[in-house]
């Protein structure tokens, strides 16, 4: 096996459990001293910004563990999920209208992306 993969095999392994379906606690932290929905817009904005660093570190390592094939289908399958993500939260920003819009439209998108995360988690890791 190659030096690579087995450093990336090691690196998902000790992913933190509590990032497993949940936003990290400096999020946690954040959000209790918002005051304002511009602070809140920023603790949502660096949550999502970590989510996606570990969804893309997770899709790398799951791509790396498949063969051509499953390679192409995951790689369409993700195109989907993006396509089908960023219109979803825009749709929720259409919905929610007001002033809180663009916080929910900024959650949906951290929702999402989290929740894509772990499910490829376990794709990589089943059983964990």
């Amino acid at each position: 096996m190659n030096k690579q993969y087995l450093m990336g095999l090691a690196l998902a392994g000790c992913m933190p459990l509590a990032l497993a379906g949940d936003n990290s606690p400096a999020y946690t932290q954040c959000m209790d001293k918002a005051s304002s929905t511009v602070a809140m817009s920023g603790c949502i904005q660096a949550e999502t910004k970590l989510q996606d660093e570990r969804l893309n570190r997770v899709y790398k390592h799951l791509m790396g563990r498949l063969d051509a094939g499953q390679q192409k289908r995951l790689r369409e399958v993700q195109r989907q999920w993006i396509g089908y993500r960023d219109a979803n939260c825009r749709f929720h920003v259409q919905a929610s209208g007001g002033t809180l819009a663009q916080l929910e439209g900024g959650m949906c998108v951290l929702d999402m992306t989290r929740e894509r995360a772990a499910e490829l988690e376990r794709v990589l890791s089943p059983g964990q």
